[in-house]
């Protein structure tokens, strides 16, 4: 999927909260929530495996992965869409500032204040034990993952990026900041049909800012769109709206 920048109070992130966390999954998401808000929320009672297995893939070829895949099988988990406070302000940045929340992947080395740290497993002892580590939470560590990770849990808030195409210009951002979504597809087509642009019965093929990039003034924007009404393709030349 593209990687596309988003407004303040709109970037996203996938967290979840592994079996042995789901127990303490009120006290987990009390300290989140002066970081970000929750979008969605996801439990699973059995966790689907096959979204399990595709979530970690990166790590198939690894020694634990097959200790990792039977830590959740027929385990409980819970699947969050999180995404930065408007009302929060994040000096490092909010993927940096929620990393910094969740704690080491070692439990036994994540700093006091952070999820992993209530954790009492440690890395050597999940290595002794031959077993996964119990390390509470999962989370992305970059919105690119988010973009991978999230539709795997959240398919009904997640849209393929396709209809969107290249860098979103000054007429894209005015757009996006004007809609209602999470990612940035999502408020680029929301922002046409407020702005008149896009009508209730048109279908958005593709969106294309071609003048205008960011930090240009609104009145340079310029895109291109295909729609389709009824079958019928059309080609708009759109400019910022009066």
């Amino acid at each position: 999927m593209m990687v596309t920048a988003a407004p303040h109070g709109h970037t996203p992130i996938f967290f979840m909260i592994k079996p042995d966390g789901v127990p303490r999954e009120s006290a987990i998401m009390k300290m989140i929530e002066p970081l970000a808000s929750v979008v969605a929320r996801r439990p699973f009672e059995l966790v689907d495996m096959e979204r399990i297995e595709r979530l970690y893939a990166v790590h198939k070829d690894k020694p634990f992965y097959p200790r990792l895949m039977e830590y959740f099988r027929e385990m409980p988990a819970v699947a969050y869409l999180l995404r930065e406070r408007q009302d929060t302000v994040y000096q490092n940045g909010f993927y940096a500032s929620f990393i910094d929340l969740v704690g080491d992947t070692d439990p036994a080395r994540a700093l006091p204040g952070t999820i992993r740290r209530l954790s009492a497993d440690t890395l050597e002892k999940s290595l002794a034990e031959k077993r996964a580590l119990r390390n509470l939470v999962h989370r992305s560590t970059t919105l690119e993952e988010t973009l991978n990770e999230a539709p795997l849990f959240f398919w009904d808030h997640v849209r393929d990026s396709s209809k969107v195409k290249g860098a979103p210009g000054v007429l894209g951002l005015f757009l996006s900041r004007a809609g209602e979504g999470i990612f940035f597809e999502d408020r680029v087509q929301s922002g046409l049909r407020r702005y008149n642009l896009l009508s209730a019965d048109e279908e958005l093929v593709y969106y294309q800012d071609y003048r205008g990039g960011e930090g240009d003034p609104l009145e340079q924007g310029r895109a291109l769109a295909e729609t389709r009404v009824q079958g019928t393709r059309v080609i708009k030349d759109l400019t910022p709206p009066s």
